[in-house]
C-alpha cells in the first residue's frame, strides 16, 4: 500500500528533534503561546460558555491531574482540554494560518492538558506545537474548497486533526500509534455546519472544544493498541471527497514549518467582518464624523462576508453578532474600536446601537470574486445628514496587517488588564517570549489556575 500522506509528515516530526526548529519556527510558537494565553485569560476571568462548561464537568465527574483555567479543582486532562478549547472559541480571537485553520484553540488546549498529567521538557512541547500547527494547517489547505462548498466550518472541522498530532507526539505514540490515533480522529470529525454559527447557538463554541475531546481520546485510544484506517484520507470510500485538494504538499516536511504563516486576529470576530471594519477604521482617520450626523452607511462587501450576514436572524445574540456586518460597524462608528465587549449583550441590547444598525445598508460586491481566491475587500459610503457623502475602500490584498510583536503585546495586555496585574502581565508574556529557556511550564499553569473570576 502507498504511504499516506499524514504517515509521510509522522515519519518527519517523530524523527526530528529541538534543533531541528530554527529561529523563525520558534519565536512563532512563542507568539501562538501568547495570542492562546490572551484570549484564554479573557475567556476564563469573563466566565464565558459558563453553562456549556458546567454541563461538561457534570457529566465528567471526579478528579485528574488538569486544570480548567481560573480554576483550582482538578480534573481530567480530557476534561479540561474539552472545557479550556470551548470557551477559547467562544470569543473568536484565535490566531490562524492558511485556509481558515485556527490552530492554537485546539493544539494548546490539548498540549497543555496532557503535559499536566504527564511532564514533558519545554523542548517536547514546542516540538508537538510545531507539529500540530503544521498538521493542522495542511489538513485544512486540502478540504477548504470543498468545506466552503458544503457550508460547514473548516476550523471546527479539521482541528482535531492538528490536536491529535501534537497531543500523540507529547506522549511519545509511535509512528504507527500516531497514524493510528490520526486515523480515528478522521474517521469520527463533526462535520461542524456553518449555521451554528449564523445563528449564534451554543453548538457553535462546541467546534472549538469537541476538535480537542476527540483528540485526546483518539491519543488515549491508540496508547492501548486501538487501530484507525490508515488510508481515510484518499483511500477506497474514504474522506477523499473532502480532502481533495493538492494544496500544501509542495512544501516538504521540514522544508518550511506552517506556524511561520501564523496571523493574529485583531478582532473578536469572524475574519469575514474584518474588512469592513478596517474600512470603518480607515474613514475615522480621515473624517471626524459625529456618529449622530449620519444618515446612512453603505456597507459593499465581499460577497462571502455579504451572504454571511444576509444568512443572520434578525435578533442577534453574542454568537451570531460576531458575523453582522450591520452590528460590526455600528458598532466600530460609534465607539472607534471593536473590542470582545462590542459584541456584549449590553451593546446588542442598547437602543443607540440598534438605531444606528438600522442606518446600515448592505450590498454585494461580486466584482471582488468568491472563494479562496476571492478579495476580502469592502467599501463603505457614509452619507451625512447635511448631504456629504464619506468614501473609502479597504482590501486585505493590498493593505499591510500589523502582526507585529509590539501589537501582539498590546493585544494581550488588553485581555488580561482586568484579570492580571501589571506584573504578572510582564511576567507572563516574559516566560511565553522565552519558552524555549524554562525549566517548566509550571509557574505559567500557576497563573491560569489563579485567574480571577470577573462578575
Amino acid at each position: 500500500m502507498e504511504k499516506s500522506y499524514f504517515r509521510e509528515l509522522a515519519e518527519y516530526f517523530h524523527a526530528y528533534t529541538f534543533s531541528d526548529i530554527d529561529a523563525e519556527t520558534l519565536h512563532q510558537v512563542k507568539r501562538s503561546l501568547v495570542n492562546y494565553l490572551g484570549g484564554s485569560i479573557y475567556t476564563a476571568s469573563h466566565q464565558s460558555c459558563k453553562e456549556l462548561l458546567a454541563m461538561i464537568r457534570d457529566l465528567n465527574p471526579g478528579s485528574g491531574e488538569a486544570n480548567i483555567w481560573a480554576s483550582e479543582e482538578p480534573v481530567q486532562p480530557i476534561v479540561a482540554a474539552f472545557s479550556n478549547a470551548a470557551r477559547l472559541s467562544s470569543i473568536e480571537l484565535n490566531d490562524g494560518t492558511k485556509a481558515s485553520a485556527h490552530p492554537g484553540i485546539y493544539v494548546w488546549s490539548s498540549v497543555l492538558a496532557t503535559y499536566q498529567r504527564y511532564p514533558m521538557p519545554v523542548e517536547e512541547v514546542i516540538r508537538a506545537v510545531v507539529f500540530g500547527y503544521d498538521v493542522c494547517t495542511r489538513m485544512a489547505l486540502l478540504s477548504i474548497e470543498r468545506i466552503r462548498e458544503l457550508g460547514l466550518h473548516n476550523p471546527g472541522f479539521v482541528g482535531a486533526l492538528g490536536a491529535v498530532s501534537a497531543t500523540g507526539l507529547l506522549r511519545g505514540l509511535t509512528v504507527d500509534q500516531l497514524c493510528n490515533a490520526f486515523g480515528m480522529t478522521a474517521s469520527l470529525l463533526p462535520l461542524c455546519p456553518f449555521v451554528s454559527f449564523v445563528e449564534g447557538s451554543n453548538t457553535k463554541d462546541l467546534y472549538g472544544g469537541w476538535g480537542a475531546y476527540l483528540a485526546m481520546f483518539a491519543v488515549e485510544a491508540a496508547s492501548r493498541g486501538l487501530t484507525g484506517p490508515e488510508s481515510v484520507l484518499h483511500g477506497v470510500k474514504s474522506l477523499d471527497t473532502v480532502f481533495q485538494g493538492d494544496n500544501g504538499k509542495e512544501v516538504l516536511p521540514g522544508q518550511s514549518y506552517f506556524i511561520n504563516e501564523l496571523s493574529i486576529k485583531e478582532f473578536p470576530a469572524c475574519f469575514a467582518v474584518n474588512p469592513a471594519v478596517k474600512t470603518v477604521f480607515k474613514l475615522l482617520e480621515k473624517n471626524d464624523i459625529n456618529p449622530e450626523q449620519i444618515q446612512s452607511i453603505l456597507v459593499d462587501s465581499y460577497p462571502y462576508s455579504y451572504d454571511l450576514d444576509a444568512g443572520l436572524p434578525q435578533e442577534l445574540n453574542t454568537t451570531s453578532s460576531r458575523l453582522s456586518l450591520k452590528h460590526s460597524v455600528a458598532a466600530a462608528i460609534m465607539d472607534g474600536e471593536v473590542t470582545p465587549a462590542t459584541y456584549s449583550t449590553e451593546k446588542l441590547t442598547d437602543p443607540r446601537y440598534a438605531e444606528m444598525r438600522r442606518k446600515v445598508v448592505t450590498s454585494r460586491h461580486n466584482d471582488y470574486g468568491t472563494g479562496p481566491s476571492g478579495q476580502r475587500a469592502c467599501i463603505i459610503e457614509v452619507t451625512m445628514q447635511d448631504g456629504q457623502i464619506l468614501r473609502e475602500e479597504y482590501d486585505s490584498k493590498s493593505s499591510v496587517k500589523d502582526n507585529s510583536d509590539s501589537y501582539l503585546l498590546n493585544k494581550f495586555n488588553h485581555l488580561t488588564a482586568e484579570a492580571l496585574e501589571k506584573d504578572q502581565q510582564v511576567a507572563l508574556y516574559d516566560f511565553a517570549m522565552t519558552l524555549d529557556k524554562q525549566a517548566d511550564l509550571k509557574p505559567m499553569l500557576e497563573i491560569l489556575r489563579a485567574i480571577p473570576k470577573i462578575d
